[in-house]
C-alpha cells in the first residue's frame, strides 16, 4: 500500500465518521422539534446512518 492509498483510506474513514456524527445529530435534533420538520430531520438522519452502514458492509460482501 503506497502513501496515496493510505491517505485515501484515512480520508474515507474520517468522512464516514463525520457522516455518522451528523446523522446521529439529525436524529437527536429532529426528536426535539415538533411537526413534519422534525420528522424530516429524523428521516434524513436515519438515511445517513443506513448509507454509513451500507458503505461499511459493502467490503464484506
Amino acid at each position: 500500500m503506497n502513501g496515496l492509498e493510505k491517505y485515501g483510506s484515512i480520508i474515507k474513514n474520517v468522512c464516514l465518521a463525520i457522516l455518522f456524527i451528523v446523522s446521529l445529530w439529525l436524529v437527536f435534533y429532529g426528536q426535539k422539534k415538533i411537526g413534519y420538520f422534525g420528522l424530516g430531520l429524523q428521516v434524513l438522519g436515519i438515511i445517513g446512518l443506513l448509507i454509513n452502514l451500507y458503505i461499511y458492509n459493502r467490503k464484506y460482501k
